[in-house]
């Protein structure tokens, strides 16, 4: 798989220096014939004090500065002619202003202070598209994808608050949510469920490669109410742009490129679009190549990834109505560190996805006054391949094959306000049916499908209370069925559940700095197939599996509250979280090892647990262009009962630090993680030693929509060992030092 990365590095780097020299070449061939200065002066409408650090975009040629201690700026070289400024800061209203230069000059741009909340929406936690929050939310834009570009989701959202990474090698990293793993974290694509098998086991990798994600919104803490079971700690959106959602005429495209030293991969992006008044038309395609992870300790053998995506899709609106249809697919190949000590074994993972998505949305003028229908249709096969290597001879065969197929659609209708009544009613329905076979089939074959409703309100109290309220009930049925290795019907039981969910929470912002939310949150979790019924030998995963088939429904009761502060100077959050859990099941190490296999035997085990923890980040901004930022977080995990032992897997106390100089165009700086020991652990869990890691960023907005960035990790080549790393050889260390570059151009 990997004997051509190498090349497909060369490849990369070649395409990257090429763009930049295609690039600068554009920039030197256009003339400036005329040598005139842009300036002006941002003020608060109401005192007319100055708003240092004021970002201000000029929009035609995409160029952005920041306003100095005065609230000043000043763009060089510009030619005469029609310009449209963006001006925008924290805690202020936009403000848009078009400008006829160089008849006007020497501007006064006066900013009204937010009165609410930021403009920036958390559609995954609003069925009503309102931008107030109950329970903390964050988003990422384009720009900082870009800025945490990696080969897995995990990889991107690690660090965030409240948010680590499952790590098994790069590809099969995926996000853990306040130490809420798996099945327990719900990662969607536009809203719907994916139909992969990323949240069953620590080899199962997210089916979208990050390269193809726009936007990515997470949700920390319980959201069953929307999203049904698979919520229980959190949600992941990821939004993809292989359907059109809104566009202008004409044609536009985006290039990218990413390359890391750590693996010597390379990827490539490729997308256009196409529009017109009524419709559109957009296309993409990627390729990524890397091999085996480096370490302190050397190479980490059976790493690496390969992966070709494409999607496209077609998007039609007329008055009210909007529609849209994408099929996108990703056929990826990637090794699992099982067996390092022995070179002539290995672990590889060939999976295939394709899927179609549609979304409609209808505005009305009726008591319902808007409508959106997804549908999210998966074909999603993968085969865990048990590769062995004698002289020149290659054998393969297959050890687990999982092949799933699911439709999952959703109806939102909102309804318009009733007094100071706002709300929604939606409905869900999903079905799968997933085939597992092989030598070492995990689990007897199942099938199975819910249907749900669920109302959702929000009350206006005053100005400045709000008050949410909402309730779901769900129909869910399991079948399980035989296969070659699972052959006695006898042996299984189907379930039926029908499930009650709800949730009840408060906003509170008496002025525009300061906002705060509080949540109670009834969720749920039904068990997994694996979790009923594994018994195998789990190869590609390191373990033997063993499932038990009385395991009860999750329930929980959860607490979060948050307060919120953001100035044009400072800006932070405290979050406090509590969660009650009934049945929790726990994928515990018993210390035995399953003969013939070799392998550590697991067992999955029911318990009522106790979660809880906070978080806290904080922006200062210490000048002009200056930037320093710190946060922490913390997560406990225990039993309630007995002697209260710890759960598995639970990560540490966290520390990261960061300084940033931003200009506007260029930013740099450095950054600081502190990661705590980790001697919580459960029975026949490993403690881990703490470490410290230091890192830096940098990059530069040419305009014109070219950026280009940096990413220096593990700059002292520390060898460490995270606690939520599921390699088998439990001494073997994370990845080294490492280089990532990123180059993007949309035009």
């Amino acid at each position: 798989m990997s004997s051509n990365h190498k090349m497909n590095f060369t490849v990369s780097v070649m395409i990257f220096i090429v763009n930049i020299i295609l690039l600068s070449g554009i920039e030197i061939s256009e003339a400036n014939p005329v040598d005139l200065d842009l300036s002006g002066k941002i003020v608060e409408e109401s005192t007319s004090e100055p708003i240092p650090g004021a970002t201000v975009i000029l929009a035609e040629d995409d160029l952005g500065i920041s306003a100095d201690r005065n609230g000043e700026f000043e763009f060089t070289d510009l030619e005469e002619g029609v310009y449209t400024l963006i001006i925008s800061s924290v805690g202020f209203k936009t403000v848009n202003r078009k400008v006829e230069f160089p008849a006007e000059n020497n501007l006064l741009i006066e900013m009204e202070i937010e009165t609410i909340q930021s403009d920036d929406v958390i559609v995954t936690s609003s069925p009503i598209g309102r931008n107030i929050q109950y329970q903390p939310a964050q988003s990422l834009n384009a720009e900082m994808l870009q800025q945490k570009a990696a080969p897995s989701l995990g990889e991107i959202l690690d660090g965030t608050p409240g948010v680590t990474t499952r790590s098994f090698g790069s590809a099969p990293a995926r996000p853990v949510i306040r130490g809420f793993d798996g099945d327990r974290v719900l990662v969607m694509q536009n809203g719907e469920r994916m139909g992969d098998l990323s949240g069953t086991a620590v080899d199962h990798a997210v089916a979208l490669d990050p390269l193809a994600m726009d936007r990515v919104e997470v949700i920390r803490g319980p959201a069953s109410l929307l999203y049904g079971s698979s919520a229980i700690g959190g949600v992941v959106n990821m939004f993809s742009n292989d359907m059109p959602r809104e566009w202008e005429n004409g044609t536009s495209s985006s290039m990218a490129s990413h390359a890391s030293t750590v693996n010597k991969m390379g990827a490539g992006l490729l997308r256009t679009q196409y529009g017109t008044d009524r419709f559109a038309v957009t296309g993409r395609m990627i390729y990524r190549d890397g091999g085996d992870l480096s370490t302190p300790d050397g190479r980490l053998s059976d790493t690496a990834i390969q992966n070709i995506s494409f999607g496209g899709g077609v998007g039609y609106r007329i008055g009210d109505f909007e529609t849209g249809l994408s099929i996108s697919g990703m056929d990826y190949t990637y090794g699992l560190p099982e067996s390092i000590d022995d070179p002539n074994e290995s672990i590889e993972i060939r999976m295939n996805r394709t899927n179609f998505q549609s979304i409609s949305t209808m505005k009305l003028s009726r008591f319902i006054d808007h409508a959106e229908l997804r549908l999210h249709i998966s074909d999603y096969k993968h085969d865990e391949f048990e590769i062995g290597r004698q002289d020149e001879e290659i054998t393969e065969n297959i050890g687990i094959s999982f092949a799933q197929q699911s439709l999952s659609s959703s109806l939102v209708l909102r309804h318009r306000p009733v007094g100071k009544l706002e709300g929604a009613v939606g409905l869900s329905f999903n079905y799968s049916e997933i085939e597992v076979g092989g030598g070492d089939a995990l689990t007897p074959n199942a099938n199975g499908y819910f249907v749900a409703g669920y109302l959702y309100e929000e009350l206006s109290l005053t100005n400045s209370l709000t008050l949410k309220a909402g309730t779901r009930l769900e129909f869910k049925e399991t079948f399980v069925t035989t296969n070659e290795l699972f052959t006695n019907a006898a042996d299984f039981e189907n379930r039926t559940d029908l499930i009650v969910s709800g949730a009840v929470g408060l906003n509170y912002s008496p002025s525009s700095n300061w906002t705060a939310g509080l949540q109670f949150a009834r969720a749920y979790r039904t068990p997994t197939i694996e979790e009923l019924y594994s018994f195998a030998p789990h190869a590609a995963a390191g373990s033997f599996d063993i499932g038990d088939a009385s395991l009860k429904n999750e329930f929980s009761l959860g607490a979060d509250t948050f307060v919120e502060y953001s100035s044009n100077r400072v800006s932070g959050q405290f979050s406090l979280f509590a969660n009650k859990i009934d049945h929790f099941v726990d994928f515990s190490p018993t210390r035995e090892t399953h003969q013939p296999s070799g392998l550590p035997v697991f067992e999955y085990r029911s318990k009522d647990a106790l979660m809880y923890g906070f978080e806290f980040t904080t922006d200062m901004r210490l000048s002009d262009n200056w930037i320093a930022s710190l946060g922490f977080d913390y997560v406990r995990g225990r039993e309630r009962s007995g002697d209260r032992d710890n759960l598995t897997f639970i990560p540490p106390f966290r520390t990261s630090i960061e300084v940033k100089y931003d200009n506007g165009s260029f930013y740099a700086g450095p950054r600081v993680r502190v990661v705590n020991k980790q001697k919580k652990v459960a029975p026949n869990e490993e403690p881990t030693d703490g470490y410290l890691l230091i890192g830096a960023d940098a990059g530069y907005r040419f305009g014109k929509g070219l950026t280009f960035s940096l990413r220096l990790d593990n700059l002292l080549n520390e060898r460490y060992r995270d606690h939520l790393s599921r390699v088998e050889n439990r001494d073997a260390p994370m990845p080294g030092r490492n280089l990532n570059v990123m180059l993007r151009w949309e035009f």
